[in-house]
């Protein structure tokens, strides 16, 4: 793909991003990847987000282009780094993308850069969530539910937001019931008609059972429709926009 040319604002936004004391690179890592990847590392002693900065400013005028800051922050969203420390993996990631979001793309948790809808300004990613959560408030979405599709997580992308949902759809019954188990075994035995760890009404009825029974096909629907899917389905074949994430959520 053909990378949009990035202003010195947005480079020095990526640097903070990647050398953030909290969930950004530490000094000595930042070391090897400057080294590993060709870029000049004139003042180590700095501090990590100017000494970051002044490496990828040195390089756009070396090469009079932006595609070797690209690759260098490709490299530093390798999913392997994700095994080391998730959730400082996924903060950077997100932050990053954030910036990138101003160009109209973003790197994906599989590490690859894919286009998206370009935002309009710094308010815009707020306002894609709350428009979205809005609609959510109107189809009368459950609280558990909502607490799935945190701002963050929304403005990462809605195939993770709602992958998230579904996932969460077992943890909340495993929660109600004690049970250990997950996927159609869970249910099955958490909603069965006989000693049931969890009932819809009191099943006196054959009308009640079967209400019993269609709860529980329901929930075992959006497990095998929608978790199971995207634990599993490649992201660029199964894209989710704002309609299809609102009617799955």
């Amino acid at each position: 793909m053909k990378f949009p040319d990035l202003s010195q604002v947005e480079i020095l936004a990526i640097s903070k991003a990647l050398a953030d004391t909290e969930y950004g690179f530490t000094g000595s890592e930042l070391e090897v990847l400057l080294k590993q990847y060709d870029f000049a590392d004139e003042n180590p002693t700095m501090t990590k987000y100017k000494r970051l900065y002044n490496s990828f400013v040195e390089r756009y005028n070396r090469e009079k282009s932006c595609n070797s800051i690209y690759m260098f922050i490709q490299k530093c969203m390798d999913p392997a780094r994700g095994l080391v420390d998730e959730e400082k993996y996924a903060k950077r990631r997100m932050e990053t993308n954030k910036i990138l979001m101003l160009k109209g793309i973003e790197i994906d948790d599989g590490g690859n850069f894919r286009t998206v809808q370009k935002a309009q300004g710094v308010s815009d990613v707020t306002r894609r969530t709350r428009e979205l959560r809005q609609k959510l408030y109107g189809y009368g979405a459950h609280q558990y539910v909502l607490q799935c599709c945190k701002e963050e997580l929304l403005a990462e992308d809605y195939f993770q937001a709602v992958q998230e949902t579904a996932k969460s759809l077992c943890d909340r019954v495993r929660e109600m019931t004690g049970l250990p188990e997950d996927g159609n075994e869970l249910i099955q035995t958490a909603f069965s008609n006989k000693n049931p760890y969890i009932a819809f009404n009191s099943l006196r009825t054959s009308s009640e059972q079967n209400q019993q029974n269609g709860l529980k096909e329901m929930i075992l629907g959006i497990i095998h429709m929608v978790r199971n899917v995207t634990a599993h389905e490649l992201r660029i074949r199964w894209d989710i926009d704002e309609v299809a994430a609102v009617e799955m959520l």
